[in-house]
């Protein structure tokens, strides 16, 4: 293996003497040890912030070649290290392999990929045509393998290498790394960087190669030279897809699942005082065709005013049964497009129910109370069953019979005085469970419910089938024997960040149960959410169950050590009703989920809103 990375060296080397034109080149990768973190100037990660190992292994790629298809491509990463010699004296060789998932078929020139071992992937977040340029897929043991091969990698402050080959095994990239440019001089509180913008001419070997005391995880590399301040420039690179953020009209409030004689409908909210024409821009269900719908000539908009396009008008069609997405493009006035855009994915949803801004004109996406067509929104619809409080990093040891991961868990309360089931009964068109769904994955028996005023406890051990497990969490957490405790989830609580959502099967046909999102949250361990529950033995409560708890103001760490499973929160405490600063940056609705009436894993759509 060493002979043959000597090889590819050779090669890369030769290619770049006959006017060498890169597909892809490495930006970044991280060599900042796990116990020291950045110590050099106390500089952090501008995404991750300030901590120790600065978000654990990674490396961050930038696509060159516009339309690049990676599918089936391979990224080798070696490093000497005193770790088990692997294979040869000191050396130690990892290989990932991206799948033929349509997320790497047509990458856009100036995309940026990251690849971490710890943060979760965020694939459904990247769309070139709204200035979405960044792809995290997470590579590890515990993942499912869809977009990269579930395989745990290290990179290091000990002359770490990537080799980037197509899906033909042929290099295209590297190798490139701490030993060749720069020889040496990576130090553990510190990262590979390139202090250049990436263009075609960028070689693995490049002068600008060096060692930085800060990172910028996911976006545009920055510096400090003798002219001050630096920074990549990607505008030349995504030239390619012209896009800036319109703001002067939104997508306020979409009906997409309505049956005749109802009409779908979208409605646009000018955001300014004065009247905007829209002769000539465009809406489009979908970024592949975003002319698909001409807007009329003689058509404006009044200021901090409402539009609303009927299907039969327009006209145009939404898949509100299984989610979709609504763009609205700025005409030029000769036929084309400014690159100005506003849009929104949204998943399944409720025959009669519609999505909506909340704060009205400005928020991010919910389901509604009701529908306002015309006229500022409703609130959004909460409750009464709510994620309630989540240990996803518990400070253990675990006592045997658990192992560390047995301590996690998620709640669910129930905000009203009546059982709610966690079963939707469709008659011909079958019996579905309720499923939870994101980071960690469980569909519920048929049986279960959860308790009125009461909740409900998922776990990642099977607790009808490892009675032993079950009876030293209860004692380990004080669990009330009256709560309902159910398991095992698929995957795990991921330590830095991850997603947990819960969703009801919607109306039923042909076997298929679309699930609809009814609660959400995203947490962190860092930035506003409470960093004792990162493995200082707390767990994460919801302040109030009767509002939306996306935002990390609804959130505290848990007063008792271990949280309160099973018993109500100890932050609790009702609030009024969320305020529009509070809200503005709600984060992700969603993924589409198709529940089948089997056992198996739902497929995966990557759907969300924009916020």
């Amino acid at each position: 293996m060493k002979f043959a990375i000597t090889l590819v060296f050779a090669l890369a080397v030769f290619v770049a003497d006959q006017g060498f034109a890169a597909d892809v080149v490495l930006n970044e990768y991280n060599a900042v040890s796990e116990v020291l973190g950045f110590l050099q100037g106390g500089k952090s990660d501008s995404r991750l912030g300030r901590r120790e190992g600065n978000g654990g292994d990674w490396f961050e790629l930038v696509v060159i070649t516009d339309h690049l298809d990676m599918r089936g491509w391979e990224i080798v990463i070696s490093h000497r290290t005193g770790e088990p010699v692997f294979p040869g004296p000191g050396e130690q060789i990892f290989s990932l392999l991206l799948t033929a998932d349509p997320l790497w078929a047509d990458l856009r020139a100036g995309t940026i990929v990251t690849i971490s071992e710890d943060i979760p992937s965020n694939a459904g977040d990247y769309r070139p045509e709204i200035g979405e340029w960044w792809i995290n897929v997470r590579a590890s043991m515990t993942t499912n393998g869809r977009y990269i091969s579930a395989s745990n990698f290290a990179v290091s402050n000990d002359k770490t290498q990537l080799t980037i080959l197509n899906a033909l095994g042929a290099v295209v990239y590297g190798p490139s790394g701490e030993g060749i440019s720069p020889l040496a001089g990576v130090g553990s509180t510190e990262v590979f960087k390139l202090e250049d913008t990436p263009f075609p001419g960028t070689t693995p070997n490049s002068i600008w190669y060096t060692d930085g005391g800060s990172s910028s995880f996911g976006l545009p590399n920055e510096w400090t030279d003798l002219q001050g301040p630096m920074a990549q420039n990607f505008s030349l690179l995504r030239s390619v897809v012209p896009y800036f953020p319109l703001e002067s009209v939104v997508i306020n409030e979409i009906n997409s699942h309505s049956d005749p004689p109802e009409q779908d409908w979208i409605e646009l909210f000018n955001t300014t005082g004065t009247a905007v024409d829209l002769s000539g821009w465009f809406l489009s269900d979908g970024s592949v065709n975003l002319m698909q719908h001409l807007i009329p000539a003689g058509t404006t908009i009044p200021g901090n005013g409402y539009l609303v396009f009927l299907e039969a008008n327009l006209p145009f069609s939404l898949n509100g049964e299984m989610g979709e997405a609504v763009y609205l493009s700025q005409g030029n006035g000769a036929g084309g497009m400014t690159g100005g855009r506003t849009s929104v994915e949204f998943g399944p949803l409720e025959n009669g129910v519609s999505f909506g801004r909340f704060p009205n004109g400005s928020g991010s996406f919910f389901r509604m109370v009701s529908r306002t067509r015309g006229s500022i929104n409703s609130n959004p619809h909460v409750g009464p069953l709510v994620i309630n409080e989540i240990m996803y990093h518990p400070a253990g040891p675990a006592q045997l019979p658990l192992v560390d991961a047995d301590l996690e868990y998620v709640e669910l309360h129930n905000d009203s005085s009546v059982d709610v089931p966690l079963v939707e009964d469709w008659g011909a068109g079958g019996i579905f469970s309720w499923w939870i769904t994101g980071g960690v994955d469980f569909e519920f028996p048929v049986t279960a419910a959860v308790p009125a005023s009461g909740f409900v406890l998922i776990v990642a051990f099977d607790p009808a089938t490892e009675p032993l497990k079950l009876a030293k969490f209860k004692s380990v957490y004080g669990v009330p024997a009256s709560t309902p405790i159910y398991g095992p989830f698929m995957g795990k609580l991921n330590d830095y960040s991850e997603t947990v959502k819960l969703r009801r099967p919607d109306h039923a046909a042909l076997g298929i149960a679309p699930l609809v999102l009814r609660d959400t949250v995203t947490y962190l361990d860092w930035g506003d959410w409470p960093t004792t529950a990162d493995g200082g033995g707390t767990s994460l409560e919801r302040i109030d169950p009767s509002v939306p708890a996306s935002d990390a103001t609804r959130w505290a760490a848990s007063l008792a050590v271990g949280g309160t499973p099973g018993a109500e929160n100890s932050v609790l405490n009702k609030v009024p009703e969320p305020s529009a600063t509070a809200l503005l940056r709600v984060g992700t609705l969603g993924l589409l989920l198709l529940a089948r009436r089997s056992n198996r894993r739902p497929e995966v759509r990557a759907d969300r809103s924009e916020g």
